[in-house]
């Protein structure tokens, strides 16, 4: 588990230069270049969130974890944030990935991902609801929240007309997964304990 920290705090850190990079060939170079679609913030994010998505992972695949479908749903919504960066139609990849990966396809996708999630948390409604409860309370849970704050200011700064705007909704974008890589690495190296046993 250390080597998930170190991978993280690393990533943090490389993050961070990509940002203040950013801002200095935006607003010194004058080189818009950096937030053009599939450049280099958009790839970081990209990058970011797939290793979020190995992180959140993890805990899938432990089977004495309680608290598996709590990082199933992160997963999936990693996976969603990660097919909306890309547009994998570009990409050279097999027929069956880019329809999965792009349009009806992915949306369906992600939707039968998230009903069968629904579904499996229904039949222990009161655990479910009680862990959903205690995964707020837990580092996890705080970064996702703060996550998705940046997430969303970044989405407010791509409707006004401002200069640099995209640079702002690209690099809010890029921190929202910053963070929410670190709510991967934190459920990864430690299990949300509910207030409910499961019967």
């Amino acid at each position: 588990m250390t080597a998930i920290i170190k991978i993280s705090n690393v990533t943090q850190v490389f993050i961070l230069a990509i940002v203040l990079w950013s801002f200095y060939a935006v607003m010194l170079l004058d080189d818009p270049s950096v937030y053009a679609e599939n450049n280099l913030l958009e790839s970081t994010q990209a990058l970011t969130l797939a290793l979020a998505l190995v992180f959140f992972l993890v805990p899938v695949f432990d089977s004495v974890r309680n608290d598996r479908l709590i990082a199933v749903f992160l997963s999936l919504l990693s996976l969603g944030f990660i097919l909306r960066e890309l547009d994998v139609e570009q990409f050279d990849l097999p027929n069956l990935l880019i329809l999965l990966g792009s349009g009806k396809g992915r949306n369906l996708l992600l939707g039968t991902g998230l009903l069968l999630t629904l579904v499996t948390a229904l039949f222990k409604f009161r655990y479910y609801l009680s862990l959903s409860r205690c995964f707020f309370r837990h580092g996890a849970g705080i970064a996702t929240l703060f996550a998705g704050l940046f997430l969303v200011v970044g989405d407010i700064f791509e409707k006004i007309d401002i200069p640099y705007h995209v640079l702002y909704e690209e690099s809010l974008e890029l921190v929202g997964y910053a963070i929410l890589l670190l709510a991967a690495s934190k459920l990864a190296r430690r299990e949300v304990k509910s207030d409910t046993f499961i019967r």
